[in-house]
């Protein structure tokens, strides 16, 4: 993107962030969902119900730690037009915990494993949005 202020930076960031995130987050917990019934692992509780509706569930649920960690990284994109790697896993975790506290969470007893795939999602948002050019690198 040439000619771009840091300002569009960040909206493009918000956007892209809040609407991305939640779709990875219930694709890597769908794909968790299918590892725990096939091999019979102990990893995250689906609940009841089918795998689908877990991921539904879960996509629902990560908008609004998705949209508190676009809005944590917004002051540093708009001040230089980038945020750092760990800057987004901080902002993934701590997110996901504060959401885990407010909103009752459809994966109750693993808040650890969800917050620390926050985290690395966050970091890979991040490599996205600068492969897309929205960020500066």
């Amino acid at each position: 993107m040439q000619n771009t202020t840091n300002g569009q930076r960040a909206l493009w960031m918000v956007l892209i962030t809040s609407l991305a995130t939640p779709f990875f987050a219930a694709l890597v917990m769908a794909a968790l969902g299918i590892l725990h019934q096939i091999l019979d692992l102990d990893l995250l509780p689906i609940g009841e119900g089918t795998v689908g509706a877990f991921a539904a569930r879960i996509f629902l649920w990560s908008t609004f730690p998705a949209a508190i960690t676009a809005l944590a990284l917004v002051p540093f994109v708009l001040q230089g037009g980038t945020y750092g790697w760990l800057h987004a896993a901080i902002a993934g975790v701590a997110a996901c915990g504060a959401a885990a506290m407010v909103f009752p969470a459809p994966f109750t007893g693993s808040v650890p494993l969800v917050a620390f795939a926050a985290g690395l999602l966050s970091v890979g948002i991040r490599a996205l949005l600068i492969h897309a050019g929205i960020l500066k690198p």
